[in-house]
């Protein structure tokens, strides 16, 4: 494994870290709230953090686990099991979702006092700007780790503090309505949560089964064909995706007349060559004929 790709395991370790201690203090602090305050909505938004933990440390296995040297079984690697941990935390969200929906509809059939305390309020509203600034980071520092994990903690984190906010507000709410509305805010917080859960986990669905397009990683292929002048045209472009930094690409290309075999085994070498240290892509260029095509 090359050092810059053991640099990004290091940080996107660091990260998660940092992020489930984070979550261990405020799943803490939101259950207290919520038990000492009998409010639904803020014990719901604990028992969040608290499968926040468990996904951030399935993530955390995820991106160890990328630390394993390839082999005969796994040639290039276990890099999609980054995909597979932003499922999970995909899925752990729509879980949270699903149990916010029916423990508020519950609560509104049978209203409970909630008993309102500014302490309480202010130790809640403590969790906000924890969350929104671990967001931020992860959502910063993703731009250059491209990570479908990181993405989704990032994404999750930010539903956080928007959880929270509507959580604060409710729980303040509540205390001067006699009507549930508790359990009202819970839904509208329940929806919410579900339809971001369900996006994405279409998208890690997506990236599990087919990789995430490579897109750059195709613009990139493309144009170091097109800049060498012994090509002619560029056929099909074949992209297996095994997740970043371990993905490779099979480009089929017409040579132009009057080119030598040597001349095609040095090209596409340095073609080759060009294109992993730019994007990290294994290309292997397939010479075909005109007719081919």
């Amino acid at each position: 494994m090359k050092t810059d790709a053991k640099l990004r395991l290091k940080e996107m370790i660091i990260l998660v870290a940092v992020g489930i201690a984070v979550n261990v203090g405020l799943a803490i602090l939101k259950m207290y709230v919520g038990l000492s305050s009998n409010s639904i909505t803020i014990m719901l938004d604990a028992t969040n953090s608290f499968l926040d933990i468990i996904t951030s440390i399935v993530t955390l296995v995820a991106i160890i686990v990328l630390f394993a040297p390839r082999s005969e079984s796994a040639p290039f690697g276990y890099g999609r099991s980054e995909y597979l941990a932003g499922f999970v935390v995909a899925v752990a969200s729509a879980v949270v979702g699903g149990l916010f929906l029916v423990q508020s509809i519950n609560r509104m059939a049978i209203p409970e006092p909630v008993w309102f305390g500014w302490q309480n309020c202010v130790l809640i509203c403590i969790a906000v700007p924890f969350k929104l600034a671990i967001g931020t980071v992860y959502y910063v520092r993703n731009k250059k780790l491209r990570s479908k994990a990181i993405a989704a903690i990032a994404l999750d984190s930010f539903m956080d503090a928007g959880i929270t906010s509507v959580s604060t507000v409710a729980f303040a709410v509540s205390s001067q309505i006699d009507y549930a509305a508790d359990a009202i805010f819970g839904i509208v917080i329940s929806v919410l949560v579900l339809v971001f859960a369900i996006k994405m986990i279409v998208e890690n669905i997506r990236s599990v089964v087919k990789g995430d397009g490579c897109e750059d990683e195709r613009k990139a292929v493309k144009s170091a064909l097109k800049q060498d002048g012994r090509i002619k045209r560029t056929l099909k472009i074949t992209m297996h995706d095994y997740g970043v930094g371990a993905r490779a690409c099979t480009a089929q290309a017409v040579f132009k007349d009057g080119v030598s075999l040597d001349e095609v085994i040095e090209a596409s070498v340095k073609i080759a060559e060009e294109v992993k240290e730019s994007c990290g892509v294994e290309l292997s260029i397939v010479p075909v004929k005109e007719q081919e095509k």
